[in-house]
C-alpha cells in the first residue's frame, strides 16, 4: 500500500466525524450482504466494535437463521476471562463444532483445542501419521493445519461463518494464529465475524487495512433502546421499564451485560415484582437507591463494613483479582468451607454472586473499587503478598502471581522470590513445550522485573536457566527486537554463556527474517563470548590462515600416529568441570557455524569454506561432535572445487554414516540433503536421486526445518530440469513448491523459485517473445533489481545461468554468451557443484559458435573444457556424455573438420537417446540440423530440425518448438527436392 502525499485541499471525508456509529438494523442488513458475498465464494472479515454489553454477540447470533437458509454453518469461539484453558485452546475448541457436519461427533468431550483439531484433521484425511508428520507444539505447524482445515470445511459447507467473541482477550499465540488465517490464508466461502471491544488494538488496526475487511462500530444503547430491551427481552412491566431505564442508562451507559447484573440484583431484593399503586413511589425510591451511583456507593460501603474482619479481607483480596474471581485462590489460610461460608454471607448482603462452581462476581463495579480501597485491617502490600502466595499454587495464575509479588514490594523475602522463580521457570518451560511461547515470554518478563538486575550477578545459574527458556520462547522474526534489546541491556556481571545464548538466538531469528548482515554480526559476537573470536568477512588471508592451521593439525596427527577423529574424553583432563565447560562451548560454537550455512551459501561463499575448515579443526582438537557431519559435507564440496571427486565421495559417505549415528534429527536429514544436492550429482543419475531427495525433504518438513526443506525443494527442481523431466508436470510441482516456501516464509528462496517458475512457464507456453527472456509474471525487472540491491550472488547466478541454458536450447549463442558473461562475477557462489560444470560447458559451447575467434587462446579454452567434460563424463556418463559429444562436434565444425563433426553430432544424439533425454536429443538435433544446413544438405537438415521439434515437444518445451518454427518456418514447410 503506497502512502500518498498530503494535499492542501481539505477533502469532505476529513471534515466528517470518525468513526461512524452504525444502527443495529443497518448492521444486520450489512451482515446479510456480507454473507451473500461469502456464499458466492468470497472471503470476508467483519468486525463488530463496541463496549462490553453493547449487543455485539447478539448481533452476530442474529445471522444464524440466514446462514442456515443458505445451507451453511455458524461456529463460535468464546474467549472467557477466567477460563482455566488458554485463549488459544478456547479459540481452537470452536473448530471442534465442525465435526458434526463433516464427519461424526468427537467421542471425547474432554479433548483440548489442539487435540480436537488434530483428531478432526485426521478423520478428514488432512494428515496421515500423527506422530511423525506434524507437531502442533510448533506454531507454524498449527497454523498450516488450521488453515487447511478451514479451507476444507468452507469448501464443504459453503458458507462457513466463524464467530470469535471477545477478541481483546486473545493472547499472543492465539493472535498469531488469527493473523496467519486472516492476512496470509485466503479461504473462499469463509467469513470471520469478530466481536471486539477496543478498535485501537494493534491487530485490529492491521486488519482494517485489508481489502476484504468491514468494521461496524455499534452505537451505544439510548434510553429508548433500553426501554425496548427491558420490555422485549426482560419481560418487564412497561411502566416499570420506563421508570428504571434512565437510571440504568446513567449507571451502565448502554452496557447490556452490566444491566443484566443490576437487574439480577434488583430481582434478588424482590424489587421487580408488582406492587400496589400506593407503594409505587416507595418502590421507585428503593430501585433508585440500588441503581444511582452515589446512593449505591453509600449502600455498598455500609454492606462491606457490616462484614466480619475475615470476610472483608477475603473480599479485599478478591477485588485485587478483578470483577470476577476464583474462590480457590482464597483457600491458603482458611478451610474451603470457611471461605465459602464468608462468600455466601456476602452474597446474602447483595455484594457478590456465584456464576458457576468456584467462580464469583461482584454485583456492581463500584463495589470492586470500594473493596480495593477499604484497607482498615491490613496494608495493600500485605494483601498483594498473600495473593501472590495463593496464586503461585496454580500454574494458570503464575503470571498474575508475579505481578502481585512485584506490587508487594519489600514484603517479598529473597527466598520467596527465588522459590517463585523456580516455579515460574517450570511453568514457562511447560508453556514452551505445549506451544505457547508468547505466554512463556510474558512470565519471564515479569520474573525479571521481580528479581531485578541483581539476578545476573547473584544467581548466575538461575539467570542462565531463565535466558535459556527465554531463547526457546522466541520463535518469530518479529521477536528479534526483544532479543536485541535484552542483549544490548545485558549487564557486565552476566555470564559469557548468557551472551552466547542470546547471540545464538539473535542469529536464529535474523535467519528467519533473512537479515544476513545482522546474522553475521550475531555469530561474531557469540563466538567471541565463547572464546573463539573469528571474523565473518571471509577474506583470502583468513582462508589461507585456516588452511595452514588445518595442514598443521593433519601433520601433527600423522606424526603422533593418532586416529583421524579422536574422541573427546573429559576424564583425561584433571579439571573435569573445566573440560565439560569447554566441551559445551565447543558444541555451541559448532552450532553457530552450522547455522551460518545458509547465509554463507547465499552471500559469502568464501566464508563458508573458512567456517568449514574451522569446524574441522575444532573436531580435530576436541573430537567429533553433532555438527561434524555437516562440516564434512561442506568439505566434500571443497574437494569438488579442486576436482578431487573420489575423495569428496569418500568424505560424503563418512558424513552420512556419522549423521545416521547422531541423536540430532536435524543433522540426520541435513547431511543427506546437501549430499544429494551438491555431491552425488557428480556421479549418479539425477533421476535416481529425486525419490531420496523428496523423502528427505518431507523428513525435514516434518521436523520443522523449513530452511533445508526449501533447499531440498530447489535441488529437486534443478535436478529435474537438468535431467529432462516432463516440463508440464514440473511446472505444476514448482507452483506447489512456491506456495510451500511462502507458507514457511523462506523469503531468501522465493527469487530462485520465481526464476524457476518463469523459466518453466516460458518453456511450456508459446509466446511471441523468445523463451530465454526470463522475465514476466513470475519474475520481473523489479525482482532482478532487488537481487542486485541485496547483492544476492547465488540467485543472480541462477537467473543468468537459466537464461543461457534456455538460449542454448534455441542455439541463440549471442544471447547465451551475454547471459554467461553476466553470470561470471557470481561464479564463486556455486563452486564445486554441477552448476559450475553446466556453466563451463555452456561457455565453451557458445564460444565455439562465436564467429571470428579462432586463435590459440580460443583453442586452449575449448580444449580445457573438453578435458574437464571427459573427466566428468567418466564419472557420470548419463549427465555429461551427450554434452561432451556436442561440444566436440562444434569444436570440430569450427576447425572445418566436417567428417569428425558429423561423427560427434551422431554420438551426441545417440547418447541422448540411450539416456532417454529428450531435451539433449532436441538440442543435439538442432545443432546438427544447423550444421547440415550450412553444408547445404537441405533434406537431412530439415529432417534434423523436425526431429529437434519432435523431441522438444515430447519434453514439453512448446515455447522452444515455437521459436524454431518461427525461425525455420518457410524452410520446414518446403518440400524436399527429389
Amino acid at each position: 500500500m503506497s502512502v500518498q502525499p498530503q494535499s492542501a485541499t481539505v477533502h469532505p471525508a476529513q471534515t466528517q466525524p470518525a468513526p461512524r456509529l452504525f444502527d443495529r438494523r443497518v448492521v444486520s442488513s450489512e451482515l446479510r450482504f456480507a454473507l451473500a458475498e461469502t456464499s458466492a465464494g468470497g472471503s470476508k472479515l467483519v468486525m463488530l466494535v463496541g463496549e462490553p454489553g453493547s449487543g455485539k454477540t447478539q448481533q452476530a447470533h442474529d445471522l444464524l437463521p440466514f446462514v442456515r437458509q443458505r445451507g451453511g454453518m455458524l461456529i463460535e469461539s468464546r474467549i472467557e476471562s477466567l477460563n482455566w484453558s488458554k485463549p488459544l485452546d478456547s479459540l481452537l475448541l470452536g473448530l471442534s463444532q465442525l465435526s458434526q457436519p463433516l464427519t461424526r461427533q468427537l467421542g471425547n468431550p474432554g479433548l483440548s483445542g489442539q487435540e480436537a483439531v488434530l483428531e478432526l484433521s485426521r478423520r478428514l484425511g488432512l494428515i496421515q501419521q500423527i506422530d511423525t508428520d506434524i507437531d502442533l507444539s510448533l506454531a507454524l505447524h498449527l497454523h498450516l493445519l488450521v488453515g487447511e482445515l478451514l479451507v476444507y470445511a468452507s469448501q464443504q459447507l459453503k458458507p462457513l461463518v466463524w464467530i470469535i467473541d471477545d477478541v481483546d482477550l486473545l493472547d499472543q499465540d492465539a493472535l498469531a494464529l488469527l493473523d496467519y488465517l486472516i492476512e496470509h490464508r485466503s479461504s473462499p466461502y469463509l467469513m470471520f465475524l469478530l466481536c471486539v471491544r477496543d478498535s485501537h488494538l494493534p491487530a485490529t488496526q492491521r486488519w482494517k487495512a485489508l481489502p476484504h475487511c468491514q468494521i461496524f462500530p455499534l452505537a451505544p444503547f439510548s434510553v429508548r433502546d433500553t426501554v425496548a430491551w427491558l420490555i422485549e427481552e426482560q419481560s418487564l412491566n412497561p411502566r416499570l421499564a420506563a421508570e428504571i431505564a434512565p437510571f440504568l442508562q446513567q449507571t451502565c451507559q448502554g452496557n447490556l451485560q452490566l444491566c443484566r447484573f443490576l437487574l439480577d440484583s434488583l430481582a434478588a431484593h424482590d424489587l421487580l415484582g408488582v406492587v400496589p399503586e400506593s407503594q409505587w413511589q416507595q418502590r421507585i425510591q428503593q430501585i433508585s437507591l440500588q441503581l444511582r451511583t452515589p446512593e449505591a456507593e453509600a449502600y455498598f460501603r455500609a454492606q462491606l463494613l457490616s462484614l466480619t474482619e475475615t470476610g472483608l479481607e477475603i473480599l479485599q483480596s478478591a477485588s485485587l483479582i478483578g470483577m470476577e474471581f476464583d474462590a480457590r485462590l482464597l483457600h491458603d489460610y482458611l478451610s474451603t468451607s470457611a471461605v465459602q461460608e464468608h462468600l455466601y454471607l456476602a452474597q446474602k448482603q447483595g455484594l457478590i454472586e456465584v456464576l458457576s462452581g468456584d467462580i464469583w462476581r461482584f454485583v456492581h463495579p463500584h463495589l470492586l473499587r470500594l473493596a480495593q480501597h477499604t484497607f482498615e485491617q491490613q496494608t495493600e502490600a500485605d494483601l498483594h503478598a498473600r495473593l501472590a502466595q495463593r496464586m503461585m499454587k496454580f500454574p494458570n495464575f503464575v503470571l498474575q502471581a508475579l505481578r502481585h509479588a512485584q506490587q508487594a514490594g519489600q514484603l517479598m523475602a529473597p527466598q520467596d522470590k527465588i522459590r517463585f522463580a523456580h516455579q515460574s521457570l517450570s511453568v514457562a518451560a511447560q508453556a514452551v513445550q505445549q506451544g505457547s511461547p508468547m505466554h512463556a515470554g510474558q512470565i519471564l518478563e515479569q520474573l525479571l522485573a521481580l528479581l531485578g538486575e541483581a539476578v545476573w550477578s547473584e544467581q548466575p545459574q538461575l539467570s542462565e536457566q531463565m535466558v535459556e527458556i527465554w531463547c526457546a520462547s522466541w520463535q518469530e522474526p518479529a521477536q528479534l527486537q526483544d532479543a536485541t534489546v535484552l542483549l544490548n541491556n545485558l549487564p557486565a556481571a552476566a555470564s559469557p554463556r548468557i551472551t552466547a545464548m542470546l547471540a545464538s538466538t539473535q542469529l536464529r531469528l535474523a535467519l528467519l527474517g533473512h537479515d544476513y548482515p545482522l546474522a553475521f554480526a550475531a555469530a561474531e559476537l557469540g563466538l567471541k563470548s565463547l572464546g573463539m573470536k573469528m571474523s565473518m568477512r571471509g577474506s583470502t588471508l583468513q582462508l589461507l590462515g585456516l588452511l595452514l592451521q588445518w595442514a598443521w593439525w593433519q601433520y601433527a596427527a600423522a606424526k603422533q600416529n593418532t586416529d583421524t577423529d579422536p574422541s573427546f574424553d573429559p576424564d583425561r583432563d584433571p579439571l573435569k568441570q573445566d573440560a565439560d565447560t569447554a566441551r559445551s562451548n565447543i558444541e555451541a560454537a559448532q552450532q553457530i557455524f552450522a547455522d551460518l550455512f545458509g547465509p554463507c551459501f547465499f552471500a559469502r561463499p568464501r566464508l563458508l569454506a573458512a567456517i568449514t575448515l574451522k569446524q574441522l579443526i575444532l573436531s580435530r582438537q576436541h573430537g567429533a561432535g553433532p555438527m561434524t557431519a555437516g562440516a564434512q559435507i561442506c568439505a566434500a564440496m571443497i574437494l569438488n572445487v579442486f576436482a578431487r571427486h573420489d575423495a569428496a565421495f569418500a568424505v560424503a559417505e563418512k558424513a552420512n554414516q556419522m549423521a545416521k549415528a547422531q541423536s540430532s534429527e536435524r543433522q540426520r536429514h541435513r547431511v543427506p540433503i546437501l549430499d544429494l544436492g551438491l555431491v552425488q550429482p557428480w556421479r549418479q543419475n539425477l533421476q535416481q536421486l529425486l525419490p531420496d531427495l523428496w523423502r528427505w525433504q518431507q523428513n525435514a518438513y516434518s521436523y520443522g526445518d523449513f530452511e533445508f526443506a526449501g533447499y531440498a525443494h530447489m535441488f529437486y527442481i534443478g535436478h529435474s530440469l537438468l535431467n529432462g523431466s516432463p516440463l508440464p508436470h514440473l511446472a505444476k510441482e514448482a507452483a506447489k513448491i512456491d506456495e510451500d516456501l511462502r507458507h514457511t516464509r523462506q523469503q531468501h528462496l522465493l527469487p530462485m523459485s520465481a526464476v524457476f517458475r518463469q523459466c518453466l512457464h516460458n518453456l511450456v507456453h508459446v509466446a511471441e517473445t523468445p523463451p530465454w527472456l526470463c522475465e514476466g509474471g513470475q519474475f520481473s525487472t523489479d525482482s532482478l533489481a532487488e537481487l542486485y540491491r541485496r547483492r544476492d550472488a547465488l540467485n543472480l547466478f541462477n537467473y543468468y545461468l537459466l537464461t543461457a541454458y534456455m538460449a542454448s536450447f534455441c542455439q541463440a549463442s549471442e544471447a547465451a554468451s551475454d547471459a554467461l558473461s553476466q553470470a561470471r562475477p557470481y561464479l564463486e557462489s556455486i563452486r564445486g557443484s554441477v552448476l559450475e560444470a553446466q556453466y563451463r560447458y555452456l561457455s565453451a559451447l557458445n564460444l565455439c559458435l562465436e564467429p571470428g575467434r579462432r586463435g590459440w587462446w580460443w583453442r586452449r579454452q575449448i580444449t580445457r573444457a573438453i578435458a574437464r567434460l571427459k573427466d566428468w563424463a567418466a564419472q557420470n556418463p548419463c549427465m555429461f556424455a551427450s554434452p561432451l559429444a556436442l561440444l566436440q562436434a562444434q569444436f570440430a565444425s569450427a576447425r572445418q573438420q566436417h567428417e569428425e563433426a558429423q561423427h560427434y553430432f551422431r554420438a551426441a544424439i545417440e547418447a541422448a537417446r540411450v539416456n532417454q533425454h529428450h531435451h539433449e536429443y532436441g538440442m543435439a538435433a538442432l545443432h546438427y540440423g544447423r550444421f547440415l544446413l550450412g553444408r547445404h544438405h537441405f533434406h537431412h537438415a530439415r529432417q534434423m530440425l523436425k526431429l529437434a521439434i519432435e523431441h522438444y515437444d515430447l519434453w514439453g518445451a512448446a515455447g522452444i518448438s515455437a521459436q524454431i518454427r518461427r525461425e525455420f518456418g518457410a524452410f520446414l514447410n518446403k518440400k524436399a527436392k527429389s
